[in-house]
């Protein structure tokens, strides 16, 4: 996997009203400042794009948006609540979320893509009474207090690709509640613990080891990762190979130059914005 570094120049200007695409910046130069004024003010089907930020504050997704970060290096959404995400419906990927007073999402229907769920003082990932399926693809679940991905009472989740470990507890985890509850997880890593009212499958391509990331910050694979073109081969990476597990993996990996430096500058009717960027393939 080839990093690259370099120096981007654009400009942005008014988005029509009539356009599905939704701009979140923190510094101001979207349409919103706000996720959740972002997701209440949009339509099912809408794209809401989050700018690199902290973005401080619980947020609930309930409805068919995707939610789309600009990468887990500069796009946070933290909270002291529990959760820090509420999510019933929808997509959510490419950002860092992390709650300091429960779990990082609370998830009931939607999928989850490509994010790092991290340092949340419970689990990394809730499913609790869930009336339909969820899905969890190519996260990193990691240093969380209780379990990094937990389900029970009746819950139905389908993981794949998704490394869970060196949390306070068990990677995946399943608690009956005397409800079935069930994970169907395969091509992840991460320990397994459930009580004998569910099942967690150790599906093909499951292990439980090291990934060996670059540092405890970078996520890129290192080389000798038993991650690295080991996930579900009917999907691809980016660069057309068998897709990695974790957060570089899978087809929903972001391509797209991640934002180091930035500066923002007006200039009449538009906004400059330069930046320093590094690609991920």
């Amino acid at each position: 996997m080839k990093k690259v570094l370099f120096a981007v120049a654009f400009a942005v200007a008014a988005i029509p009203a009539f356009a599905t695409i939704i701009i979140v910046d923190i510094n101001g130069a979207g349409q919103f400042t706000s996720i959740q004024l972002a997701i209440d003010n949009s339509l099912p089907g809408d794209t809401i794009q989050v700018w690199p930020g902290t973005y401080n504050g619980a947020i609930n997704i309930n409805k068919n948006v995707v939610l789309q970060g600009s990468g887990y290096e500069n796009t946070i959404i933290t909270s002291s609540s529990d959760p820090t995400i509420t999510m019933s419906n929808g997509l959510i990927k490419w950002f860092f979320i992390s709650s300091t007073g429960g779990h990082g999402i609370n998830i009931s229907g939607g999928k989850i893509l490509n994010n790092v769920i991290k340092s949340c003082s419970s689990a990394g990932i809730y499913c609790h009474n869930s009336a339909s399926q969820v899905y969890v693809s190519n996260c990193i679940v990691t240093n969380n207090g209780w379990h990094g991905i937990y389900i029970d009472n009746g819950s139905d989740m389908f993981v794949v690709n998704t490394i869970s470990r060196n949390n306070g507890q068990y990677g995946f985890a399943a608690g009956g509640y005397n409800s079935y509850s069930e994970i169907n997880r395969s091509y992840s890593n991460g320990s397994v613990w459930g009580d004998y009212h569910c099942s967690i499958s150790n599906g093909q391509g499951c292990i439980d080891t090291d990934p060996i990331f670059v540092s405890s910050t970078n996520y890129h694979l290192s080389t000798g990762s038993p991650c690295f073109n080991t996930g579900q081969p009917s999907l691809s990476d980016p660069d057309g190979s068998v897709s990695d597990m974790g957060y570089f993996g899978g087809p929903d990996c972001p391509i797209f130059p991640v934002v180091y430096e930035m500066t923002i500058s007006p200039n009449g009717n538009n906004i400059n914005v330069q930046a320093k960027a590094r690609a991920n393939y």
